[in-house]
């Protein structure tokens, strides 16, 4: 099934990650001017660029805006001689173990960061969706240093003041995640903005979600990270903003009692067509152009 195992990758977030070093969210963003970077666009949704840790070059980073903090696989992490702080990782079905750590540096396009804090986590699974091996994934803490915008049809990433859009909607940023309040069915909801997911996720099943709607249970998936039994039902309507979204596949999964996590699942851009998506976390803001 098309993105079956990154759909799930939700919540490596800065919440779940038990010893984050303190002060994360207190470190100064850089601001570098504005700078486009290209991409790869894989299963029509992963967005893959190339980055360096640390002297080694050229490696191949999954961008995921659902992810706090940035995540790196171990074999990366050994390559670099760095010492690994054990910890727990919380995903929807339940801890896995990872590890969290220091890179000497960090580096994307024109955004560099020193001595950054990342976690570690093992990210073999991600080669079941895509060709090559994947050494971290980017989330929000790096590419919140400065206004970006995702253009999906130009495979470009554009760092710096972001243009007018036809839609806009206001973020709210808790622990460093993107968070939009939507409707979804007639239900409020609040969503993580997530390039990481393929589809409209909902973490469990709402009052009016399920009248009149035909079903497809899919079936438990291997016991991977963030693995878990979902629904899918057919969105029968979803507005952000001013802007209303047509009918569509949605996942609905089960969220766990223990979960500490207050929102009620992800948005991701291309499930609703979006081609273009831009974030400023200091304004506070999301635009997007369908």
């Amino acid at each position: 099934m098309r993105g079956s195992y990154f759909c799930q990758l939700v919540v490596l977030t800065g919440l779940a990650v038990v010893g984050q070093p303190a002060g994360w969210a207190n470190q100064k963003p850089d601001r570098p001017a504005k700078t486009n970077i290209g991409f790869q666009l894989y299963r029509d949704y992963l967005i893959v660029v190339q980055g360096s840790v640390g002297p080694l070059k050229g490696l191949h980073f999954v961008l995921d805006t659902g992810s706090n903090p940035t995540i790196l696989d171990p074999q990366l992490a050994r390559k670099l001689h760095l010492d690994v702080t054990p910890s727990a990782v919380a995903v929807l079905s339940g801890d896995v173990k990872g590890g969290i750590t220091t890179v000497p540096s960090l580096e994307l396009g024109p955004i560099r960061r020193d001595n950054f804090p990342v976690a570690i986590q093992d990210l073999s699974f991600v080669q079941d969706v895509l060709p090559f091996r994947i050494d971290g994934i980017v989330g929000l803490d790096v590419l919140g240093q400065s206004p970006f915008e995702i253009d999906y049809s130009s495979r470009k990433i554009r760092f710096g003041p972001t243009p007018s859009m036809p839609d806009s909607v206001q973020l709210q940023v808790k622990d460093g995640l993107a968070f939009v309040d939507a409707v979804f069915n007639h239900n409020q909801v609040r969503l993580l903005v997530d390039t990481g997911a393929f589809s409209l996720v909902i973490f469990k099943e709402l009052p009016n979600s399920t009248s009149d709607q035909k079903r497809d249970v899919a079936q438990l998936l291997p016991k991977r990270i963030g693995d878990s039994n979902r629904e899918r039902v057919q969105q029968t309507s979803l507005r952000l903003g001013e802007a209303e979204f047509g009918h569509g596949s949605v996942f609905v999964v089960p969220n766990h009692k223990d979960s500490d996590h207050d929102f009620d699942g992800l948005m991701s851009p291309v499930a609703l067509g979006i081609t273009r998506i831009a974030i400023d976390l200091t304004q506070g803001t999301l635009a997007f152009a369908r």
